[in-house]
């Protein structure tokens, strides 16, 4: 029998809003536990120490909101400075705690420094970092040029979250498919399902939302588009109102008047926001994976996407198309059609879950965990 892997996670992504890279360990790890709980002894690192409990998100989100909205408003340097103090910090603690695992699992911007002993498998989820860091706060990009390139060297194993990103890897990273896993993103099944009638009633009720809209879910990062979809209403003449669910992130334009912000909201409303929705629009020009996307179809909700990067890795045939990002005219002109036909809607809604089907944490989990046992033999 072999013995049980001591397997070291940084957790921090954890301990803040459940998105992104939280959200990806939180479902990975939920199944990992679940399945693998005689093969593996979890440690969590939550930043200051480790704990074998899955870490929750921040306890007060109106604080930890704040702080965030502090350390944004920094100017680029001074922020690099307060990021790199907080990274040493926990890279110092992170060491002293690693020293009795045999496997360290980062999800984040790039690894800690470690042990060569301790084997190190890194999962990329995207590299917009290095393909696009005008789209990101300034502080971000120049602290992932800092140690990105350098810590992926001493990388055993890489996970990507998509073809797409392995392919990327490989022409930017020079990290080749012999060293790569490509481990796809899922939903999880237990709270994107498509909601009943009574339930999207309490949602509207309870947000005070007309009975018909449009949905956008996701942060406010320039890359998303979300900007063209009030001027594809307004051109196509619609008056149905596009509700944006999501932290709003580095990006804080004008807020168009057919927008009705949410901002962060819980798992159990976004499933009912996607839903009651007419339609998740989703125009995107890079994505790593696009896990909206696939959340919406699982909930039984029409998708409106592009055809850029990732994303018809996840959609498949069971979205519409926009002929680019940017393409306000043909956003308006679909649109029109997805409030004008029934029949077409309900289409969608069963292709979408018919794709949704195809993706599982479970499997996600397997191939992770086999990822981990290689890296020991």
């Amino acid at each position: 029998m072999n013995p049980r892997i001591k397997l070291l996670v940084n957790a921090v992504p954890m301990v803040n809003v459940n998105t992104g890279i939280g959200r990806y360990l939180r479902c990975l790890y939920t199944e990992m536990e679940r399945a693998y709980g005689d093969r593996l002894d979890i440690g969590y690192f939550d930043g200051f120490k480790v704990t074998f409990r899955m870490p929750g998100g921040p306890a007060n989100l109106s604080r930890w909101t704040r702080g965030v909205d502090l350390f944004w408003g920094m100017p680029a340097y001074p922020a690099l400075m307060v990021r790199l103090a907080f990274h040493f910090l926990r890279e110092g603690i992170f060491r002293k705690w690693s020293r009795q695992f045999d496997v360290y699992h980062e999800a984040g911007f790039f690894p800690f420094s470690v042990s060569p002993r301790l084997r190190t498998v890194f999962t990329i989820h995207d590299l917009s970092l290095i393909r696009f860091p005008q789209h990101h706060p300034r502080e971000r990009a120049l602290y992932s040029r800092l140690f990105l390139r350098r810590r992926c060297a001493g990388v055993d194993h890489f996970l990507a979250v998509s073809e797409f990103t392995a392919q990327e890897m490989w022409t930017f990273l020079g990290i080749g498919p012999e060293r790569t896993t490509v481990t796809l993103e899922a939903h999880d099944k237990k709270i994107f399902y498509p909601r009943s009638s009574e339930a999207i009633r309490e949602f509207l009720r309870d947000h005070a939302l007309p009975k018909e809209y449009f949905l956008f879910a996701g942060a406010g990062d320039p890359r998303k588009n979300m900007d063209i979809i009030p001027k594809a209403l307004e051109k196509g003449g619609l008056d149905v109102p596009l509700v944006v669910a999501g932290w709003s992130g580095w990006s804080r334009g004008a807020v168009s008047e057919r927008v009705i912000p949410l901002g962060f909201v819980s798992d159990e409303d976004l499933a009912r926001a996607y839903s009651g929705a007419i339609g998740m629009i989703f125009p995107s020009s890079y994505e790593g994976f696009g896990l909206p996307v696939l959340e919406a179809m699982a909930c039984g909700c029409p998708v409106v996407t592009t055809r850029e990067t990732s994303l018809p890795e996840v959609a498949g045939d069971a979205a519409l198309y926009m002929r680019g990002p940017r393409d306000v005219d043909d956003l308006s002109g679909i649109l029109r059609d997805l409030v004008g036909n029934r029949a077409m809607r309900e289409d969608l809604a069963v292709r979408g879950l018919e794709r949704a089907k195809g993706f599982s944490w479970k499997t996600t989990a397997r191939q992770t965990v086999e990822a981990f046992e290689a890296v020991l033999k």
